[in-house]
């Protein structure tokens, strides 16, 4: 996938109308796949994103994210007190997940010991915790697709909380 033309990604935004990849041509952007309503790491990820707001405008890039739960859950949750300045787009049947290789966490993800070092971690920061929710656990993951439309960063998540960082994603979009 590095270096190669990027998926499509069509989807609905939240809110209303749809937003396309290909409507982005001529810009660097960063696409990050979310885990379910549910997941800390990925608002972490999301507060990361808008800290670093700025940087993002001073690169000319646009940021996506891509969530597959209800809207209205992802709201309560997830998003819940974050005034998020960038586009949201909405995949239901996780098609988007798919052709972007992105798979589902299994035992292995839940049990390893990074996991419940990760979440100590968020606990001693008093991150807010979230209750799980029923459903697929699906993996995220975060992409550069540079002005020509290739990938030229890619992260699929092993574990749900092994997300890029924001220097390395901003230091892949300044090379975008």
């Amino acid at each position: 996938m590095l270096g190669s033309p990027a998926p499509s990604l069509e989807l609905p935004i939240v809110g209303g109308g749809r937003r396309s990849l290909a409507d982005l041509r001529g810009r660097p952007v960063m696409i990050s796949f979310l885990g379910p309503a549910h997941c800390n790491f990925c608002r972490s990820h999301i507060i990361r994103a808008i800290q670093h707001r700025d940087e993002f405008q001073q690169l000319g890039a646009d940021v996506i994210f891509v969530a597959y739960s209800d809207p209205q859950e992802l709201m309560a949750k997830m998003l819940s007190d974050l005034e998020l300045p960038y586009t949201l787009l909405i995949d239901p049947a996780r098609e988007s997940y798919r052709r972007w290789g992105l798979g589902e966490a299994g035992l292995r993800e839940w049990f390893s010991p990074g996991m419940y070092a990760a979440m100590v971690k968020a606990v001693l920061r008093r991150d807010r915790l979230f209750k799980m929710s029923r459903g697929p656990v699906q993996l995220g993951g975060d992409f550069v697709v540079d002005r020509r439309g290739n990938v030229s960063f890619v992260n699929r998540l092993k574990n749900f909380h092994d997300r890029a960082s924001m220097p390395d994603l901003l230091a892949a979009l300044a090379a975008a």
